[in-house]
This record gives structure tokens, sequence and C-alpha cells, in this order.
């Protein structure tokens, strides 16, 4: 009989260990959306504003999207990360060889510029690029989805590797987990006190420790977060504005209101009525 041997140990001499990266403050993406056509009609939008991550690529140039009057081509070359919130104008003169995705970061500390960031295709993305898109022209399937979300996800991590972002500090565990409470219960009573208390802090210690983290208070990235997830649920689903304010931990709908146009510069239903326009609901 063979002997088994059990590694407890789960480092080696010889690789590289990720934990502080992972701890960083990225997580992996929620992807809401892959798609792919050949030839899109009408790709003209003013204005976009959505409160989702985008990625563009076209395999064919002749369209553009325009940033503060500013135009990036789309094209073989290139692809382009459109962090949420940035508002930006699709330009197509001619049908669009479009490839897309929405997404959201999960957990993503700090604050990314509301800028369009243009990376160039290195061979590793055209490959992964070619790879999704060659499954989205596969036949209708339960795999083929589970293929393009696999891929999807995967090609997202590639272009994220290849922006270059500074370096995050790894989190101290005790954050990571209100993070990941913050995200997962936004309707619940996330107060400073609360948070302190599981965090295992102090209030004045919990504040100073997270913002030197985050970047930002707690507070505020409480209802970043609210307000996200919101948008999120105004866009995806057909809940009333009123549920999404309740789940998301808005005292009311007023209150929601005020604040949803704050970010986003609109109210709800007219944020949600633009979102369904373009998504030819």
């Amino acid at each position: 009989m063979v002997e088994r041997r059990k590694y407890l140990n789960y480092t080696t001499p010889w690789g590289v260990g990720l934990s502080n990266i992972a701890k960083s403050g990225w997580s992996s993406f929620l992807i809401h959306e892959s798609g792919y056509q050949a030839a899109l009609e009408d790709w003209n939008h003013e204005g976009v504003d959505s409160p989702f991550w985008r990625l563009y690529h076209n395999p064919k140039p002749g369209c553009q999207i325009r940033f503060q009057n500013e135009p990036i081509d789309l094209h073989p070359g290139c692809l382009v990360l459109i962090p949420a919130n940035t508002i930006f104008d699709c330009c197509g003169p001619v049908p669009a060889r479009h490839f897309w995705l929405h997404f959201t970061v999960t957990r993503l500390v700090g604050k990314v510029a509301e800028v369009p960031v243009v990376l160039p295709v290195s061979g590793l993305l055209k490959a992964m690029l070619e790879a999704v898109i060659s499954t989205h022209q596969a036949s209708a399937s339960e795999l083929r989805d589970h293929r393009l979300q696999h891929q999807s996800a995967a090609l997202l991590h590639a272009a994220f590797a290849e922006w270059a972002l500074p370096p995050a500090p790894a989190m101290p565990e005790r954050l990571l987990e209100v993070l990941s409470l913050i995200q997962r219960a936004p309707h619940t009573d996330l107060s400073n006190a609360f948070l302190a208390e599981r965090a295992g802090m102090s209030l004045e210690r919990f504040i100073r420790v997270f913002r030197e983290h985050a970047g930002i208070t707690p507070a505020a990235y409480v209802l970043s977060t609210r307000l996200r997830l919101a948008g999120e649920s105004l866009a995806l689903s057909d809940k009333t504005i009123d549920q999404i304010a309740v789940e998301n931990g808005f005292p009311n709908r007023h209150y929601f209101t005020r604040m949803f146009a704050r970010q986003f510069g609109c109210g709800p239903a007219e944020f949600r009525a633009r979102q369904h326009r373009r998504r030819g609901r």
C-alpha cells in the first residue's frame, strides 16, 4: 500500500505567498453580463452613467467612446476598463463588432478615479478575448454559459493584472470581516459603534484604522456600498423603490432618494428608466 503523506503546511520554499495580496482590498468579480455582437446596430448612447464597471473590446475598428469630449477609439489593439459611475458616451457611426462585460468589483478598498483606462492587448489578453468571443458564438447551453463565466472572470483578472494600479497594503483580518459584513448585510445596523464592536476595537481606534486602510471613513464606506447595491437592484430587478430602500438599509424612500440623487445625479426612478432603456426593456 502506498503511504499517504499529509501536507499540513500550505506554503513551500519554492512558491510565492499571495495571502497578503488577497487581503489588500481587491477580491473577485461579480459578472452581470458577458456579451458579444458581430454587428451591433445603433451603438449610440449619450451620458451613460452605470453603477457597474465595464470592459469593452472591439475586434473591428470604427467605433469609440467619448469621455469629457475626448474620443477613445475602440479597436483590436486595445481594451477599455470603465470604472463604475464614470459618465461617457458610446459613439457607433458603423455597426459595432463589440465585446463587453458588465461587472462589479465585489470588494474594492480605496477610491479609483472615474476615468476610462485603455490597456494594450497583449498576447495573453488577445488569446483570452478570442477564446471568450468564440464561446459566445457557440450554441446556447448551460455548459456554454458555465464556460463564459470562467473565461470572463479570467479575462478580468488578466486585464486588472495589466493595469498598473498602486499596490494596496494588506488589511487586518478583522477589517476584512467588517467589509464582508457590510457587503452581505447592508440592511442591518452598520453604525460605527456596532462595526467597532465586531472588529474588537474601541470606537476611536476602529475609525482611525478603517480610514488608514480604506481611505474613507466607515460611515462613508457604508453609504457608498448601500448606494452601489441599490443601483444594481434598480438596474437588474423589478423590486419597488421602497423595497430596495429598505433592503439596503435606508430608513425611508425620501432619504434614499436624496442620497441617491446626490451620488448619481438623478433620482432612483429616473436612473432605473435610463438603465432599462439601454437594456432594451
